[in-house]
């Protein structure tokens, strides 16, 4: 993407969104208070269930690249957390996430926004490691819960660009896409280690 589409995704960001908090950065836990474990899967979702998690779609009549998704009838699809020289996963750091999923599109399955309208890009796949369009953060909710809160942020490690809530769109044909833009909210989320009869699962076909 040439970098004045990027300055002018920057801005249009930063129309909506404020800075983070000074904060240092901690180990993400999943919902048995274990640290996450980077290239491992782990079922995203929200909070008041145990399914209804994040997978991929197909979006507005397209094909590939898939769209991250909130279907509230399926388990969710494992969700896979990289964080560049790091053995754990920790908040306010630049991550690569992806779906460790076999797909019908030929293409890998990082997480990357993709501007979809004015002021809304969707969180899609198609993405790569070292470009700034797949760059995200998580975000530890702040008090006292009974367990760990979190939420994502897209949010390059770059000085000078804004901060942005990855949240829920409800696209026309009431696909439930996460998305970044214009009044979009922060959609919280718990993490659940993939496991299959006592063994980490393996990766699996989606779409």
């Amino acid at each position: 993407m040439k970098v004045a589409m990027f300055l002018h995704l920057l801005l249009l960001l930063a129309l909506n969104t404020q800075p983070l908090l000074a904060a240092e950065p901690e180990p993400v836990v999943d919902k048995q208070g274990n640290p996450l474990v980077p290239g491992v899967g782990y079922y995203v979702w929200p909070l008041w269930a145990d399914e209804g998690g994040l997978t991929l779609g197909q979006t507005r009549n397209k094909t590939c690249p898939l769209d991250v998704i909130r279907d509230p009838s399926f388990i969710g699809s494992p969700v896979a957390f990289y964080a560049e020289g790091l053995g754990h996963i920790p908040t306010l750091t630049d991550l690569t996430i992806d779906f460790p999923v076999f797909t019908v599109c030929n293409e890998p399955t990082v997480w990357r926004i993709s501007k979809q309208g004015a002021g809304i890009w969707f969180v899609s796949t198609g993405g790569n490691p070292y470009d700034i369009r797949s760059k995200f953060k998580i975000e530890r909710l702040e008090g006292d819960h009974a367990y760990e809160i979190y939420s994502f942020r897209f949010c390059p490690g770059v000085p000078g660009t804004p901060c942005a809530p990855v949240g829920t769109f409800e696209d026309v044909d009431g696909t439930k896409v996460m998305a970044v833009g214009d009044n979009i909210e922060p959609y919280y989320v718990r993490f659940q280690k993939v496991f299959t009869n006592g063994q980490e699962k393996k990766p699996s076909s989606i779409v």
